[in-house]
C-alpha cells in the first residue's frame, strides 16, 4: 500500500502564484489545496486536514507571520506545521520564522526545487 500524498495548504493573495505553486507541487506527488484569504483558510481547515500550511508572508488582509501566530495559539491548529513562503531573503525569513514560531521557511526564488526543498523540510518536522 502506497502512503498517501502529503497534503499542503497553500495560502497566498496572488491567484497566479497559487496556481503555479500548486501545479509544481501536484506534479511532484503532493496533494494541494489553495486559499487566498483567512476566511477561505478557516473553511479549508474545517473540511480538509493539511499536513503542512505553506503561507506567503506579505498579504493585505493578514500577514503570514500574524496568521502563523494565530494558528499556533489555537488548540485545533497548533499541531499543524506552518512554513513561511516568500520572496524575502533567507535572512529575513529566518528572523520572521523565529518571531512567529513557524516550523520553517522557503523562498519563492526557485520553484523548480520547491518540491525537493519542501520534502526535506517536512522530513525534519514531526508530522
Amino acid at each position: 500500500m502506497e502512503p498517501r500524498p502529503r497534503r499542503i495548504l497553500l495560502i497566498d493573495d496572488s491567484e497566479a502564484t497559487l496556481r503555479m505553486v500548486a501545479s509544481v507541487l501536484n506534479r511532484s506527488g503532493f496533494e494541494c489545496r489553495t486559499s487566498t484569504s483567512v476566511d477561505q483558510l478557516t473553511t479549508a481547515l474545517g473540511e480538509w486536514r493539511p499536513d503542512v500550511i505553506l503561507t506567503d508572508v506579505n498579504m493585505p488582509e493578514t500577514s503570514g507571520v500574524e496568521l502563523c501566530r494565530q494558528l499556533k495559539a489555537t488548540y485545533e491548529t497548533a499541531h499543524v506545521p506552518v512554513v513561511l513562503f516568500s520572496s524575502l531573503s533567507v535572512e529575513e525569513l529566518e528572523v520572521l520564522a523565529r518571531t512567529c514560531e513557524a516550523d520553517g521557511y522557503l523562498t519563492k526564488s526557485d520553484l523548480a526545487n520547491l518540491p525537493h526543498e519542501l520534502s526535506l523540510l517536512i522530513d525534519t518536522i514531526e508530522i
